[in-house]
C-alpha cells in the first residue's frame, strides 16, 4: 500500500547520505523499504548488528555510548537522520525509568549532541508518541502541555523538550514527529491489535477490557510517507507535528472489525480485564498541522489498513 505522493518523494533522497537509527523496529522497516529505490546511501545504527536489506553500512553499538555515536555521525556524514530508536517501557518502576531515560533521553542527547557542528545536515527527524499527551482531553495538539503517565512517556516528553532546546540554542536542525497508534504488517505482537490478530488466528480466548477506549489509528505507510516529506520539509526546524488518522475508533469497534474479517467470532472476552488506572479513555489527534507543515493527509482507512495487517498475519501464520 505504497502511495503516489510518497513515491514522488524518492527523488528528493537521491544521491543522499541518510541514517536511521531504531531501522529493525517496526517503523525503521517500513522506513528503510521506502527508502529502498530512493537512489540514497543508508546506514543504521543498531544493537544488533544484523545485516539489512538496503543498507550500506551499519554501525552497532549503543546509542547510550557517546563516544560510539560521535564516532558513527563522523564517519557517515549524514544529510538526514531519523531517529527511531528508543525503550518503550510503560510502568511507573525505578527500573523502568532507568532503562527508558537511557535509552530514549541519554540516547537522544548523544545523537543531537554528536551532529552540532555537522555541515552536512540538513534535517534531523525525531520520532515522538502520542502517550505523550497523557491525560490531556482530546482531540490532542501540539499546543498542549504534556502530561506523561508513565516512565516511557515521560523519557519521550524529555526528548522532545531536548529537541526544541537544542533547536532553539543552537539552531540544530530538528524537527519532532508525534504520530498516534501506529499499526500495520510486521509490528511486535506485544501491541494491542498483533496480539488480538494472533489470539484469533490460533482460535485462543482474547481477554480485555470492555473496550470503551478510543484510539486513533494510523497506518504504517502513512506514517512512513510523513517522515519521509518531515525529512525533507522546509520551515519546519524546532517543529513539533502530530501524524494521526484525526479519528477516534472505538476499540470495541475495533475488535468487532477483526472478528468479521477474520471470521473468528466468540472468541474475545469483552470485560475480563479492568481499565488501566491512569488510562486515557478518549484519544484522538488534530492533525491540521500536519497538512499545512508537509502536506500531509492520512491515505489509509481503518478498513483497508486492518485488512492489509490482517492479510500479512494470517500468512505468516500459515506458512508456520
Amino acid at each position: 500500500m505504497i502511495s503516489a505522493a510518497r513515491e514522488g518523494l524518492h527523488n528528493a533522497y537521491n544521491t543522499k547520505r541518510l541514517l536511521i537509527t531504531g531501522a529493525t523496529g517496526f517503523v525503521g522497516t517500513h522506513l528503510l523499504r521506502a527508502l529502498a529505490k530512493s537512489g540514497a546511501a543508508i546506514a543504521a545504527i543498531s544493537r544488533s548488528g544484523a545485516p539489512l536489506p538496503g543498507v550500506a553500512q551499519m554501525f552497532t553499538g549503543d546509542l547510550a555510548d557517546s563516544g560510539f555515536v560521535s564516532a558513527s555521525i563522523a564517519e557517515w556524514q549524514p544529510e538526514v537522520i531519523w531517529h527511531l530508536a528508543g525503550a518503550r517501557e510503560r510502568s511507573l518502576s525505578r527500573d523502568a525509568f532507568d532503562r527508558n531515560i537511557a535509552a530514549n533521553l541519554i540516547g537522544t542527547l548523544n545523537l543531537l549532541q554528536a551532529t552540532l557542528g555537522h555541515t552536512p545536515l540538513k534535517r534531523i527527524v525525531v520520532l515522538g508518541t502520542g502517550e505523550e499527551y497523557g491525560r490531556n482531553v482530546a482531540p490532542f495538539c501540539e499546543t498542549m502541555r504534556e502530561a506523561p503517565v508513565s516512565a516511557y512517556s515521560f523519557s519521550k516528553q524529555c526528548a522532545t523538550h531536548l529537541s526544541q532546546l537544542m533547536h532553539a540554542s543552537f539552531g540544530l536542525p530538528v524537527v519532532v514527529v508525534r504520530p498516534s497508534l501506529a499499526y500495520g504488517p510486521g509490528q511486535h505482537s506485544d501491541m494491542f491489535l498483533p496480539a488480538l490478530i494472533h489470539s484469533l488466528l490460533r482460535g485462543e480466548p482474547f481477554a480485555m477490557t470492555h473496550g470503551d477506549q478510543t484510539r486513533d489509528y494510523v497506518y504504517v505507510g502513512d506514517l512512513v510517507e510523513a517522515l519521509l516529506r518531515a525529512g525533507v520539509g522546509a520551515g519546519i526546524d524546532g517543529e513539533i507535528i502530530n501524524i494521526g488518522s484525526g479519528q477516534a475508533t472505538r476499540i470495541a469497534e475495533l475488535v468487532r472489525q477483526v472478528e468479521t474479517l477474520l471470521d473468528a467470532p466468540g472468541l474475545v472476552r469483552l470485560g475480563a480485564l479492568e481499565y488501566r488506572t491512569g488510562e486515557a479513555m478518549e484519544y484522538s489527534f488534530d492533525v491540521h498541522k500536519a497538512r499545512a507543515a508537509l502536506g500531509w493527509v492520512p491515505q489509509t482507512s481503518i478498513d483497508a489498513g486492518l485488512r492489509s495487517t490482517i492479510a500479512w498475519f494470517r500468512a505468516q501464520h500459515d506458512a508456520r
